[in-house]
């Protein structure tokens, strides 16, 4: 590439404008569709860093950093470069702020990277894929300046794997095929989505870069608690995966888990006669609690919106099945929980 800032051998310490152009040079977008980014600085620049997380550097007044982020339908992507810093959650915030969520991370630049959760301790370095739940403490520290990419996902989004982000002991990335895609993947589709100024990507490729992280998490994982041990146990637990990752298709149905098991409709409805709720009926739970979160955590998007992007095919089902869950319509609940914000 014509013009390519070279980086030195060492990891650097100091955020130089020289720096920032190899970075931005790195994350390969067309310079003339880059979105602006956000810059940060000193104490000020710490405060408006991020909610929900502490950055603590060495030296608060020296802080620097440059942000792309974006948040999308479902997720989150960035792509940022920052002074070495530790990156903290704590107890304290986890009250205060009790967001579920599961933090994709990858780095390219020289230097290491050292995840303390659960009482355990990973060292990362460039290329490794790193996974960090919210819901539990953790510190993740950079001792020299670093360029994270990735992705903040609910873990409702995860289903069954949800206990997988969770638990405490995983080991480092093996650099398997997989693994090594998934981290490529992570770094390309987070300066796409979050350093172009462009359309957001569908909600389809939001769900495709959800089901290979979570592919990359099992295998980093080694769990080896999915050996069938009973057909009926495990045919509930891939039910229940499958509706929490396609629900917000609206042509997914009781039918379409059929097919993905390679069960008869009559074979599928016997696994759940014994149930408090029918299949259909858990579909319809499942999109009208995304469409809640929606409500919620984008106060500014659209009802019509917010009942496609959560799965159902015609607002006024949404508003229906909202009302019958929650007492009252989407519209009126968001005013609600948000009396500031407008429909």
């Amino acid at each position: 590439m014509a013009g390519r800032v070279r980086e030195s051998a060492e990891p650097a310490t100091q955020l130089t404008p020289r720096l920032v152009a190899a970075w931005e040079a790195r994350l390969g977008v067309d310079r003339k569709r880059l979105a602006r980014p956000t810059h940060f600085a000193g104490t000020a620049g710490l405060r408006e860093w991020q909610s929900g997380l502490d950055i603590v550097p060495a030296d608060a007044d020296e802080f620097r950093a440059v942000r792309f982020d974006r948040r999308m339908s479902m997720t989150a992507s960035y792509c940022a470069l920052h002074s070495a810093a530790r990156t903290e959650r704590t107890l304290e915030r986890i009250a205060a702020e009790p967001y579920e969520l599961l933090m994709v991370a990858v780095t390219s630049m020289r230097g290491r990277t050292v995840v303390r959760q659960a009482g355990q301790e990973f060292e990362y370095s460039a290329g490794d894929l790193v996974f960090v739940a919210t819901t539990s403490p953790f510190t993740l520290s950079a001792s020299a300046v670093t360029d994270p990419c990735g992705h903040v996902i609910p873990l409702a989004m995860l289903g069954r794997h949800r206990r997988l982000a969770e638990q405490p002991r995983r080991p480092v990335s093996k650099q398997t095929p997989l693994a090594r895609a998934a981290a490529g993947f992570a770094r390309r589709f987070a300066a796409d989505t979050a350093a172009l100024d462009g359309p957001a990507p569908s909600a389809d490729a939001e769900l495709a870069a959800v089901d290979l992280f979570t592919a990359a998490l099992a295998e980093l994982a080694c769990d080896h608690d999915y050996r069938l041990q009973d057909d009926t146990l495990f045919h509930h637990q891939v039910v229940l995966d499958l509706i929490a990752r396609r629900h917000r298709d609206p042509d997914f149905t009781p039918d379409s888990i059929a097919v993905e098991l390679h069960l008869s409709r009559r074979q599928l409805y016997r696994l759940f006669e014994h149930t408090d709720q029918s299949l259909a009926a858990r579909i319809a739970d499942a999109r009208v609690g995304t469409a809640r979160e929606m409500l919620v955590s984008n106060p500014w998007l659209p009802i019509g919106s917010v009942s496609a992007a959560s799965g159902f095919r015609s607002v006024a089902t949404f508003r229906n099945r909202f009302k019958s869950r929650y007492g009252v319509g989407p519209i009126d609940y968001r005013h609600q929980v948000t009396p500031s914000t407008g429909s």
